[in-house]
């Protein structure tokens, strides 16, 4: 005969508050960071792909839906109810990438980066429990996207960048 022993402890399947529950604005920030992710990889595929090759209309398709599916998340998250303080910083952060993603030019786009640096509260969880780290897992896999959109040239234009070329001194009479 067996004897019966319980190998799971009581309450181990219910949710509680030290478990990390996600919100709206959560969840769809979640997703914001794999669309972010899959949204590199496709613009990646296409600044090291000849225009020429016949495989490059469909990474070009798979970038525009890269990009879409990053908007269509970051319009997730704006539209989505702010329901714990822990969802403002990830709110802030997608209005970032969105900025990110609409920029026309290197300006704009190093403008809306240098946002990051400038106001580090808006984008801090503050807290010791499971949803304030994984909020702060979550903003940091952003910036890390964000970083890695940097060196995009659909994000920085290198046509745009002026070279540091020093100065050329007047040539001295002998």
């Amino acid at each position: 005969m067996a004897n019966r022993s319980l190998t799971m402890p009581f309450g181990v399947t219910e949710p509680a508050p030290r478990h990390f529950i996600h919100t709206p604005i959560s969840r769809a920030f979640s997703g914001l960071v794999a669309a972010l992710a899959d949204h590199v990889e496709a613009e990646r595929d296409i600044s090291a792909a000849d225009s020429r090759d016949p495989g490059f209309a469909t990474w070009l398709l798979d970038a525009e839906a890269a990009r879409t599916g990053v908007l269509g998340r970051i319009d997730a998250i704006r539209s989505a109810e702010v329901i714990r303080p822990e969802d403002r910083p990830l709110r802030h952060m997608a209005v970032i990438c969105y900025l990110l993603m609409q920029a026309g030019s290197n300006a704009e786009f190093l403008e809306a980066r240098q946002v990051l640096d400038r106001a580090p509260a808006l984008f801090a969880c503050p807290g010791d429990g499971a949803v304030a780290w994984r909020c702060r897992q979550m903003l940091r896999s952003t910036r890390l996207r964000i970083r890695e959109m940097s060196a995009l040239p659909c994000h920085i234009d290198p046509c745009e960048i002026e070279p540091d070329v020093p100065e050329i001194a007047a040539p001295v009479p002998a």
